[in-house]
């Protein structure tokens, strides 16, 4: 597979599942999964994540930050995190981690799949 289809791969999954479509921020709900939340952090900027309690606690477990180019069609991951450990595509400007602009590609575009097999859509 070329590095540049999986970029759109993951975008169109984002797009079926509604992403785009929120202007701020969303919740989606389907018991018994834990929900989805969207944010609209930037105009070409999302984050996803699953936030369940802990003892009272929120945890972000993953929380996924992702660009957006609509003209091209794409998006790409560009940080990841859970309550273990944070990973960053971009650590310093003009700086790219390729090793894990690619874990994370494959990570989002496997996360993706699976929200869409427990029917994580917005508008159903």
């Amino acid at each position: 597979m070329q590095v540049e289809d999986i970029y759109k791969k993951i975008y169109l999954k984002l797009n079926r599942m509604g992403v785009f479509d929120v202007r701020q921020y969303a919740v989606i709900e389907k018991p018994p999964f834990t929900p989805l939340c969207i944010d609209r952090i930037a105009d070409d900027c999302y984050a996803l994540s699953q936030n369940r309690v802990e003892e009272g606690s929120v945890i972000s477990d993953p929380d996924v930050e992702i660009r957006i180019d609509h003209k091209k069609k794409v998006a790409e991951p560009t940080s990841y995190q859970d309550r273990s450990v944070r990973k960053i595509v971009y650590p310093k400007p003009g700086m790219v981690n390729l090793q894990m602009k690619n874990e994370l590609a494959s990570f989002l575009d496997r996360w993706l799949d699976d929200l869409l097999s427990q029917g994580f859509i917005r508008h159903q």
